[in-house]
């Protein structure tokens, strides 16, 4: 047995995760030679012990790796540990990496998601959810940050279906196996984050079916992957305030969308922002968060988005979308809602499109959702 399948055996045993992968590694030397101890010298390892120590010894019983691999071979699935290069670099630090990944997609993708940010929320979305969602996932995307998230109902969906519409890369994380998707009516979202460019990923086998343990295991993967967590919209009892927790554990950093002062989905962000999340309007917030912090190493994708210090040239170079806002915009402040009514486009686009001009520095965002020309 290799160590890479040794590995592979460990993450699918019932009971085994990564702390006792961990605690089997340092009493026996590597995952092979605990798979190959004794049933008796697995019970004296504490946090073994009985009940865990004859599946570990007669591991054969409870799984069967080389129908686990010809599955992922057949899936166009790669299995992936901590010691390939393309392995997230920031998971590498939380303090239980997932012992393998299952990937369906862009491996590079996952090697240089350092430079990604999260954002999640309530399953539960209302309309000015979703818009958020849209927007600070759209301006993400141009601003050449990936976007990771959960692949659940609400925003989730809305991050990751903005991306796409956007241009941008996503990297979807769930909390079961690849061949049981979770919701069902994202089965065609997740096909067309792969065909994208992007990827969906997950620590669990590939048959394993979503229950209530697997989706908190799964958000310290979307929190730890990046370098920052958004959260649009959370009641206090949401499960994205655990992602945002465990966020706050790895050193992250976590923003916060505010909503409406007596919205129940409002009172988990709001929350937030009081226990020091940073309050966010547009992804601009994130940027210069980013940008602003001396001695803090920016993400790489921080630093593309930063804007050009030199002047802007009298002669614009738009076309498309773009130019079609800038002629809506010449008559002064234009209310962004009433940019989406007249472009007949969708808003995800129409919020790609006006951080493009952002970012070439010809228009600025204003409170109340407005924007001016700036030149």
């Amino acid at each position: 047995m290799d160590h890479r399948t040794a590995l592979l055996i460990l993450n699918m045993l019932p009971g085994i995760g990564p702390g006792r992968k961990r605690l089997l590694s340092a009493f026996f030397g590597s995952p092979e030679a605990a798979l190959n101890a004794s049933e008796d010298d697995l019970c004296k390892i504490h946090g073994i012990g009985v009940k865990l120590a004859p599946i570990v010894s007669h591991w054969e019983k409870y799984c069967n790796v080389n129908e686990e691999i010809r599955v992922c071979r057949e899936a166009g699935v790669t299995i992936i540990t901590d010691e390939d290069e393309c392995y997230p670099p920031l998971l590498q630090e939380i303090h239980d990496p997932p012992i393998c990944l299952y990937v369906r997609g862009s491996l590079d993708l996952l090697k240089n998601s350092g430079g990604s940010i999260a954002i999640v929320g309530s399953r539960y979305a209302t309309a000015y959810g979703v818009r958020m969602a849209s927007m600070l996932a759209a301006g993400a995307s141009v601003a050449g940050w990936p976007v990771v998230s959960g692949l659940a109902r609400g925003i989730d969906s809305a991050a990751h279906d903005a991306t796409l519409r956007a241009g941008g890369r996503t990297i979807a994380v769930i909390g079961c196996g690849l061949t049981c998707i979770y919701p069902q009516e994202n089965v065609p979202l997740a096909a067309a984050i792969v065909d994208n460019g992007g990827a969906v990923i997950s620590e669990f086998p590939m048959f394993y079916r979503p229950d209530k343990r697997s989706f908190p295991m799964r958000n310290r993967i979307i929190s730890g992957i990046c370098s920052g967590t958004i959260v649009v919209e959370a009641g206090l009892k949401s499960g994205s305030l655990i992602t945002a927790a465990q966020a706050m554990e790895q050193n992250r950093t976590v923003f916060a969308v505010p909503g409406l002062a007596d919205a129940p989905y409002s009172k988990g962000c709001h929350s937030l922002i009081r226990d020091g999340a940073v309050l966010t309007e547009s992804f601009q917030d994130v940027i210069d968060d980013f940008i602003g912090l001396p001695g803090i190493g920016k993400p790489p994708a921080a630093s593309q988005a930063k804007p050009p210090e030199q002047p802007v040239p009298q002669k614009l170079n738009l076309s498309g979308l773009e130019l079609k806002l800038w002629n809506f915009i010449q008559d002064g402040e234009n209310d962004i809602d009433n940019l989406i009514d007249k472009s007949f486009e969708e808003p995800s686009c129409v919020m790609a499109a006006l951080m493009t001009l952002e970012l070439k520095r010809v228009v600025r965002q204003l409170p109340g959702r407005k924007v001016k020309q700036t030149i």
